[in-house]
């Protein structure tokens, strides 16, 4: 229709002198075929006009427009009138029923609608500009609806001229081609009515005067012509759609409305809710007349045969279908509530079914799949009923493909597809199908797939529709066959996994399904899998072994199967891996144990812990511990407890003594603390721990102790102790487990009779000392009986037993053994005559010497290894001043262990060139000797050991032992007489004899000399004559001793002391000289002309001096 047909220069004045002439004659003759009944009823009806007004883009959850048509009444066969008063024509009510004015109205709208059209299009531009026509595109639009609005106020009157609707509506009609929704079908605006675009106004004028004309026409009884006109609005709307669905990408349609806008919406809602009301009793209903729209749209729109153009109009097809189905949880008012759907339509409303096996037939790939599911599912689900024969074609579809990794694209296969355990495979299973909808396209579409099938199995019972249940069940089951399971490949069995993982977690009893999932898991013999599809199986058996844990089914038969399949591969290390995984929830599950849980407790648990690693062997521990924590609980006490226990001690017992002391895991000693409280002779079982061989983890003892206490156990208060010293020898006083047990210590009877002051325990000093010092000082007490000091010594030994075996001999050369050697000085400093016991080679002081102190290696002369020299060189003068409280004069044993000591460790404490380093221990030991008698004793020992002269030849170790002499000088003070009496009297003959005897081109014969020449200078010789008097009667000694038999000797040793001393040596010429005379008068030969020539030379010497 032509836009300059409707101009007219002379319009206004006609209206204008028509308006005069006719309000004077209509109002007062009233001429109209109008009677009084009607003029009223004119005056009836809404208070305002329902209109579009768009919010912007659609979203699947978004309210419609309270002053929309929907909310308004418009949604039924006989929507409300408007008031005539508030359309926007500039003429009074009374004037609307001019059929002049009428025809003028008409005339406007259809040059509105084609102004609207004009300027969207851009065929021509308007005389008026278009700043100035932008704000009035929504009049337009609005005196074009209101004009409908008038219409449909006059339907059921003669007012209205049929050619009206019509022409009006071819006029629309040929408008709205293909070209002209390709511009409009985007025109949403957030700005809803007061946007100025006019795409905007003619696309919302289009859905309103589209859908007030069906009311229009459907009052007017043309059956056909309103048949007609409802599909092709309903092609037109497909139309917009599917513009809007080829702007979307694929993976968006899951998430976006198929709806441009909610104007859109609401006059599909509109349509969905009017066209039951419209076609009565016809065999049509909306999703008929849908569906057949939607195919016009593939014949007109998507010509082709081609897969992808197919695919394209199933996602269309089904994207669309959704949002249709969902506007039923829209209600009345357009108030979103899902919650409150109205019944379900009829089966095959959707075509789901028909139209899946078309998609299917079109080789979609993974991501098409993925989102079609998606869209299919609320379908399923919550929309419509379960239409069985979809799950199916899509078994017949997928059953095929089970070995396919079913990933999106190629760099994306080598993702992995399993749970890490059966546990992972339950809960992922149990999350996935807790969800009322699925919108994740990372999940595959076989895990869609197995997800719908288990929502619609379990609500088909519900629906009185079991025996479709079973049937879809058998469907299932009949594709597998032994030789299909055994074809499948990693992917094949994660998936069959997971199909029968959704089917079991949705039956609310197993025990007819359970039974039959499993024997067919069972026939992937792990013997015929290669390594990697083991697993997955193991994986497979530990979810469903969970899901009868779960429900309370016998697992007897099962985990027999389960552990013989095991033991067929050599108990594979791996799958174990996966069988342990699940054990502490299968345990925490249990309630009586009754079910066979027993079997899981077998040899292979053992194979799989002596094979893994610390951190699995600890899952492996901390499930056993929770195991036997469970045991005490009435229900399992009732139970199969016993049979447990049994298998406990059977299979378990064994290897924790073994890894109690191989491993260094903390929940050993929990663990053994439990095998403890389940023993009868718990007392036994835990010395076994105690003072079986030393575990690698140091604080095992202690560990096991403190569960033992914890536990409720009550230890002998001498276990404690021993547990307490050999930690505190091992470890330290600062370590936690040493801190916690203190408690327990020092509240013990025994601990407290010792009167040992708190403060010798804090303050980081070392308990051992306190402890062991309190019990020497208890046995030394006068009115201590023998039978006190016996008692003593027992409870001594029980609490170092087998303390032989607490160090490791891999680590005597760390920390631990210096503390381990310090713990043997410290007991035998502190309790000597507790530690040693006569005639008994258990005792504490005879195992330390020939386990530690003096063993067969170091007494044969192998050197001792590594820092041992220097941990003995740090303990000895403790040893030797312990040792010094026995009866080492009267003991042969204790003084011959002496002796060894000496001869044996001094050599070795030449480990640094540092003398005063060296004499160290010698040198404390002098020192610390206040009556000097050990010291002259234990310095006697030294300088006869390794001063003897043989063939005029120095021992090798004669130096070192001079060195030390030299530094014992040095290091006496001026002030410590007695010291340096102690001293002379042990080594000065010793040193004077060597001196003697020994080769002149000796080095130790200038050692002594050296040594000498300290001595005479030193402030204690100058000051004491004590001292002086005591080398001159040495001296004097040595004369009656040698000048008989080694007169020069004798002479040349004192003439090279006369150079040295001469005070020393002159005031003995005298002495000399006689003993000279009394051996000439001896041998009877008269005078001597050797002696005499010595004679000379010493005089000689001492007049130059």
């Amino acid at each position: 229709m032509d836009y300059d047909l409707f101009q007219s220069d002379d319009d206004e004045e006609i209206l204008a002198a028509f308006t005069q002439a006719t309000l004077k004659q209509e109002t007062q003759s009233a001429q109209v075929d109008v009677d009084e009944s009607e003029e009223e009823n004119l005056n009836d009806g809404l208070d305002f006009l329902p209109e579009f007004n768009c919010s912007g883009r659609d979203t699947v959850k978004s309210q419609l427009f309270e002053g929309g048509f929907l909310g308004n009444g418009y949604a039924e066969l006989n929507p409300p009138r408007c008031r005539l008063e508030n359309l926007c024509f500039d003429f009074v009510e009374g004037q609307l029923a001019v059929g002049a004015v009428r025809n003028y109205l008409y005339g406007e709208a259809c040059k509105n609608v084609q102004k609207l059209f004009t300027v969207v299009t851009g065929q021509q531009q308007l005389q008026a500009t278009a700043t100035s026509m932008n704000s009035g595109w929504y009049r337009v639009r609005k005196q074009v609806t209101h004009f409908y609005h008038l219409l449909l106020r006059l339907r059921d009157n003669e007012l209205l001229p049929s050619h009206f609707l019509d022409g009006f509506r071819q006029l629309l009609n040929d408008q709205l081609d293909a070209d002209a929704w390709k511009i409009l079908y985007f025109a949403e605006h957030s700005k809803g009515n007061d946007c100025q675009a006019p795409a905007y106004h003619l696309y919302h004028g289009v859905l309103e005067w589209r859908f007030l004309d069906l009311h229009i026409l459907h009052a007017s009884g043309k059956d056909q012509a309103f048949l007609g006109q409802l599909e092709r609005t309903l092609d037109d709307l497909i139309v917009c759609a599917g513009h809007h669905y080829r702007s979307k990408h694929r993976p968006e349609l899951i998430h976006f409305s198929p709806f441009m806008c909610r104007c859109n919406k609401e006059l599909w809602l509109l349509l969905k809710r009017l066209v039951p009301k419209w076609l009565g009793e016809r065999e049509l209903d909306f999703w008929i007349l849908f569906h057949k729209a939607i195919q016009r749209h593939r014949t007109n729109h998507l010509q082709g045969e081609s897969n992808a153009i197919s695919l394209a109009y199933h996602e269309l097809y089904s994207w669309l279908r959704l949002g249709l189905a969902r506007l039923d949880e829209y209600n009345s008012e357009g108030r979103y509530q899902p919650d409150h759907l109205p019944t379900a339509p009829p089966p095959d409303s959707f075509q789901t079914a028909h139209l899946l096996k078309q998609f299917l037939a079109s080789q979609p790939d993974e991501q098409q799949r993925r989102v079609y599911l998606i869209l299919l599912s609320p379908l399923q689900l919550q929309l419509g009923q379960p239409d069985t024969d979809v799950l199916c074609q899509l078994w017949e579809y997928f059953h095929r493909s089970l070995n396919c990794n079913f990933s999106v694209g190629p760099e994306l296969d080598q993702l992995p597809l399993t749970c890490p355990n059966g546990a992972a495979y339950v809960d992922r299973y149990s999350k996935l199908l807790s969800k009322s909808h699925i919108d994740d396209l990372n999940l595959s579409s076989f895990t869609m797939y197995a997800w719908m099938l288990g929502k619609t199995l379990k609500l088909l019972p519900s629906q009185g529709r079991s025996n479709q249940r079973q049937k879809l069940l058998g469907r299932i089951f009949s594709k597998f066959s032994a030789a299909k399971l055994l074809a499948l490949n990693e992917a094949g069995i994660h998936h069959v996994i997971e199909l029968f993982l959704c089917l079991l977690l949705c039956h609310e009893d197993l025990g007819e399904l359970a039974p039959k999932l499993r024997e067919m898991l069972l026939c992937l013999a792990l013997e015929k899998l290669p390594p990697v599809r083991r697993i997955l199986v193991a994986k497979g058996h530990m979810a469903l072994l969970l899901l009868h844990a779960q429900h309370r089914l016998s697992m007897d038969d099962y985990v027999g199967k389960l552990v013989n399949q095991l033991s067929t591969i050599r108990n594979d290390t791996e799958v174990g891996a996966i069988y342990v995984s699940s054990l502490q929830a299968t345990f925490n599950l249990a309630d009586d144990f009754n079910r066979g849980e027993q079997q899981l407790l077998g040899p292979w648990l053992a194979h799989y812990v002596e094979k893994c690693g610390q951190a699995s062997q600890d899952r492996v521990w901390q499930t056993l511990h929770c195991l036997i924590q469970r045991l005490s609980e009435p229900r399992a006490v009732t139970g199969n407890a016993s049979g447990i226990k049994e298998a406990l001690q059977q299979h378990i017992m064994p290897l924790l003594r073994t890894q109690y002391v191989s491993s260094h895991s903390t929940w050993l000693p929990k663990l053994a603390a439990n095998f403890i409280a389940m023993e009868k002779d718990s007392d036994k079982l835990l010395l076994g721990f105690l003072q079986g061989p030393e575990p690698i983890n140091m604080a095992a003892s202690a560990q096991l102790m403190l569960q033992v206490l914890e536990d409720g156990g009550r230890p002998a208060s001498s276990t404690i102790l021993l547990v307490w010293v050999k930690s505190l020898v091992l470890l330290n006083a600062q370590h936690e487990s040493v801190l916690a047990l203190m408690p327990h210590v020092t509240q013990l009877e025994e601990f407290r009779h010792l009167a040992i002051d708190p403060a010798s325990l804090e303050g980081g000093r070392e308990p051992l000392c306190a402890f062991f010092g309190a019990l020497g000082r208890r046995a030394q007490q006068e009115e201590a009986a023998a039978h006190v000091r016996m008692q003593l010594s027992h409870k001594l030994h029980a609490y170092v037993n087998h303390f032989e075996q607490w160090l490791p001999p891999d680590r005597s050369r760390s920390e631990l053994g210096s503390r381990f050697y310090s713990f043997l000085a410290i007991v035998i400093y502190n309790c000597p005559t507790l530690a040693y016991v006569r005639s008994k080679p258990s005792c504490f002081f005879h195992l330390a010497m020939v386990r530690f102190l003096l063993t067969t290696q170091l007494q044969a002369g192998v050197p001792p290894e590594g820092r041992l020299p220097q941990l003995v060189h740090k303990i000895f003068p403790v040893l030797l001043q312990g040792i010094g409280r026995l009866p080492y004069r009267t003991d042969t044993y204790v003084a011959k262990t002496l002796e060894q000591l000496v001869q044996h460790w001094t050599p070795h404490f030449s480990f640094s060139s540092n003398a005063k380093l060296v004499a160290r221990p010698y040198a404390t030991l002098l020192q610390a000797d206040a009556e000097g008698e050990l010291a002259q004793f234990v310095l006697q020992l030294l300088v006869t050991q390794f001063l003897v002269v043989q063939r005029r030849r120095a021992g090798q170790h004669a130096g070192l032992v001079i060195t030390i002499m030299q530094q014992l000088i040095e290091s006496t003070g001026k002030e410590q007489e007695e010291q340096m009496l102690t001293l002379l009297r042990a080594v000065h003959i010793p040193l004077l004899e060597h001196v003697m005897f020994v080769d002149e081109v000796d080095l130790s014969r200038n050692q002594v000399f050296g040594l000498y020449r300290v001595l005479v200078s030193h402030d204690a010789y100058k000051r004491s004559q004590a001292v002086r008097d005591l080398c001159s009667n040495h001296l004097r000694s040595l004369a009656e001793k040698h000048l008989a038999h080694c007169t020069y000797f004798y002479f040349q040793m004192l003439i090279n002391l006369a150079e040295l001393a001469p005070d020393l040596v002159a005031p003995l010429l005298t002495y000399v000289r006689k003993q000279a005379e009394q051996v000439e008068l001896k041998r009877g030969a008269g005078e001597d002309v050797g002696i005499r020539k010595c004679l000379q030379r010493l005089q000689k010497v001492l007049s130059r001096v």
